[in-house]
C-alpha cells in the first residue's frame, strides 16, 4: 500500500475533514521506519501498519524516525499518524519565527529555498549555493564582494 500524505489545515467544521473521524486518538511508538517515513507503529504491544500521515505542507514531509512517539488515529486499514511528539528537552531541528519585523528560518542542518528552476541552499558548513537559469544581482547604491578570493568565470 502507498503512504499517503494530507495537507490539512482544520476547518471550523474540521471534524468532518478528517476520514473515519471518532474521538479517540493514541500515544504510539514507531518501531519501524524507512527513509524517513514511519512503516508501523506499536499501540499496547499490538504492531499497526501506518497508511499516512498529516502535514500541514504537501511540500514538506515531516522526518519521523524509529523510536518517535506519535499521536495516531486508529482506523481499519491501520494508523494514521496525526502528529509527532517532542519533550521539551528535545533541542529543535528547525524553526522559524518573527523578530523585530524580520522572519528568521533556521536549521541544524541546511535550509534550501527551492522551486521548479532555482535553488538558494545555505549549507551546515556555512557555503551559500545560488542555482537557477538566470541569476541577477541590483544594487541601487554600492555592490561590495568581499573573499579571501574572488573569482569571475
Amino acid at each position: 500500500m502507498e503512504k499517503k500524505v494530507i495537507s490539512y489545515l482544520p476547518s471550523p467544521n474540521h471534524k468532518a475533514d478528517i476520514p473515519n473521524q471518532s474521538q479517540s486518538i493514541d500515544i504510539a511508538v514507531v518501531t519501524e521506519a524507512q527513509n524517513d517515513i514511519p512503516v508501523t507503529v506499536t499501540l499496547n504491544d499490538r504492531s499497526l501498519a501506518v497508511i499516512g500521515y498529516f502535514s500541514l505542507s504537501m511540500e514538506v514531509k515531516p522526518k519521523i524516525k524509529l523510536g518517535d512517539i506519535v499521536l495516531i488515529k486508529l482506523v481499519q486499514e491501520g494508523a494514521w499518524i496525526l502528529g509527532v511528539g517532542m519533550s521539551f528537552g528535545t533541542p529543535d531541528r528547525a524553526s522559524f519565527y518573527m523578530k523585530d519585523d524580520n522572519l528568521y528560518i533556521e536549521a541544524k542542518g541546511s535550509v534550501v529555498l527551492k522551486n521548479e528552476h532555482a535553488t538558494i541552499e545555505l549549507t551546515k558548513a556555512g557555503a551559500i549555493r545560488i542555482d537557477g537559469k538566470d541569476v541577477r544581482t541590483v544594487a541601487k547604491k554600492t555592490l561590495t564582494l568581499l573573499g579571501g578570493e574572488v573569482k569571475v568565470n
